[in-house]
């Protein structure tokens, strides 16, 4: 028998922009809802979201939205829930230089759900407990996602990397683990935690340590920040291809889809 899945869950994972937090510069109208993140200088954290605009204000929102962002020196994706408004919203987009880049799965877990546990020799650690911490947590993460490590020479990525460590502590909500296999670096993730459920984002496992269990690890523990919360469970936006099927086997249950868009050359 399947878990009942709170409304307000459910709700959670497929809107959850517009809330206030740390870093964060939230900009919203009737038509839609900026959010910037210049600590984080890459489409996706930086997006436009819940786009709710009569078909004729597209581009003139496309020009708006590009202006906002282009003020702080970002640029954003634009992240098309189900209820996206207009139906045509990606052809307008692409008429005004926009890509499809992926879909995600909104995928929810209530906290009621078991989690078959990690492997052995994992231990989970903040990664907010000191700048060093943070700094290896996000080095697995590039390492995971196959991207460029922060260069401590890098005078503006540094800061950059110093600043989201800072704005973390600052939060109280917001959680960033860390795995450690055997001593060392393997996975990280991120939690927050909101009234509705804890919202997960960030989960990643170097390749070489991938298929021993540091994802089921880092998933528990977060499942646990809900259940100490006493929250409605847990929720994320996954890759088809890789996240989404380990965590449908996991128990988590799909409940809409997620378009992204960006410029372009982005």
């Amino acid at each position: 028998m399947g878990h009942v899945l709170p409304e307000a869950l459910v709700e959670l994972a497929l809107r959850p922009w517009g809330r206030q937090s740390v870093g964060v510069i939230v900009d919203r109208t009737p038509e839609r809802i900026v959010e910037l993140r210049p600590s984080h200088p890459i489409p996706g954290p930086n997006r436009v979201c819940q786009v709710r605009c009569r078909p004729e204000r597209v581009a003139d929102l496309v020009a708006e939205t590009r202006a906002a962002a282009a003020a702080h020196g970002l640029r954003c994706a634009w992240i098309l829930d189900p209820d996206a408004r207009p139906a045509d919203l990606p052809e307008r987009l692409a008429a005004c230089g926009m890509s499809p880049t992926e879909e995600l799965a909104v995928m929810v877990l209530p906290a009621s759900a078991g989690l078959p546990v990690g492997g052995a020799g994992i231990e989970i650690v903040a990664a907010l407990a000191d700048l060093a911490t943070f700094v290896a947590a996000e080095a697995a993460q590039a390492d995971a996602f196959e991207s460029a490590p922060i260069d401590p020479a890098d005078a503006r990525s540094a800061a950059a990397q110093e600043a989201r460590f800072e704005e973390g502590r600052a939060d109280a909500r917001r959680h960033c683990l860390l795995a450690l296999l055997d001593g060392e670096p393997a996975g990280m993730g991120w939690a927050t935690v909101h009234e509705e459920g804890v919202l997960l984002n960030g989960g990643s496992v170097a390749p070489r340590f991938q298929g021993r269990g540091v994802y089921r690890a880092l998933l528990a523990a977060r499942l646990a920040l809900a259940r100490d919360a006493g929250v409605g469970g847990v929720a994320t936006q996954a890759r088809l291809d890789t996240s989404a099927p380990i965590l449908a086997g996991l128990g988590f249950t799909e409940v809409g889809r997620w378009r992204l868009l960006a410029e372009a050359d982005v």
